[in-house]
């Protein structure tokens, strides 16, 4: 049976000596805080336990294993029994998975503060909210949220790992349902999409509205002053002459204000 100090052989080392192996059974890990095992069958990682408490899916799994590795020294052992779980990765894409969700652990106690303090919240509901949807979860945060229990037991009491706890709070917490413990209060803005959709329809009127003008004063320039012309112009000549110079002057799209000289003339034109 393979065994040692994980002061001497880091938990990571014995996975992958396991993995080489391609043993199924179980790597345990001996401590008086934060003791438990890392399930593997045929060499891939399947599952974890963490103070007999059992992973209840992969992302459990990635955070048991992370918990296990950060929290010192102790001794393993491993035990080959049968073994199975919630998933089956190989040990080196499932390190590198559990490098990445300590970064993105790093980020959420930033906000949170502690997995382990009491989890006491306080519903808010934004201004102009006439419906609220939560998932399973959410509702089971906003429930068991009672001052006593941590976040870390509310994500055991409603079966979900500790991740999708807290990645679960902070978005209920982004989108003002609620204000963390010793946090700012979020402020959400009420959002109108019809309002919004009219904005819109209304710049793009607009956009066309001084396209029309511009084409309009356009033509005027280059047609000259019916006031002023000569009244000998043929207006067959004149449409056709209008056509050839519209044929290669490049369009323009207007957007100043007209002068009131364009004004004028575009008033005069009608």
């Amino acid at each position: 049976m393979l065994s040692g100090n994980l002061e001497l052989f880091a938990l990571a080392d014995v996975l992958r000596f396991v993995a080489r192996s391609g043993a199924t059974g179980a790597v345990n890990i001996y401590r008086s805080s934060d003791g438990g095992r890392v399930l593997l069958a045929d060499g891939k990682v399947v599952g974890a336990v963490v103070e007999e408490t059992v992973a209840p899916d992969a992302d459990g799994v990635v955070d048991a294993v992370m918990r296990l590795m950060d929290a010192g020294g102790g001794d393993f052992a491993l035990e080959l029994e049968s073994a199975t779980g919630p998933t089956k990765q190989p040990v080196e894409e499932f390190l590198k998975a559990v490098g990445r969700r300590r970064a993105e652990w790093s980020k959420i106690l930033g906000s949170l503060g502690s997995m382990d303090g009491p989890l006491d919240i306080t519903a808010l509901v934004p201004s102009g909210t006439a419906e609220i949807t939560l998932t399973p979860l959410e509702w089971h945060l906003a429930v068991l949220a009672d001052g006593r229990r941590s976040l870390r037991d509310i994500a055991a009491d409603a079966g979900a790992s500790e991740f999708a706890a807290a990645t679960a709070l902070l978005a209920m917490s982004n989108a003002g349902l609620l204000a963390l413990p010793g946090g700012p209060v979020a402020h959400v803005e009420s959002y109108n999409e019809d309002e919004e959709e009219q904005d819109d329809q209304d710049k793009h009127d607009d956009a066309f509205a001084y396209d029309d003008e511009a084409e309009a004063e356009d033509a005027v320039a280059d047609a000259g002053d019916p006031d002023t012309s000569d009244e000998d112009v043929d207006p067959a000549e004149l449409l056709r002459e209008l056509g050839e110079q519209r044929a290669v002057r490049p369009r323009s799209r207007r957007l100043t204000p007209a002068t009131r000289e364009e004004q004028r003339i575009h008033l005069r034109s009608r």
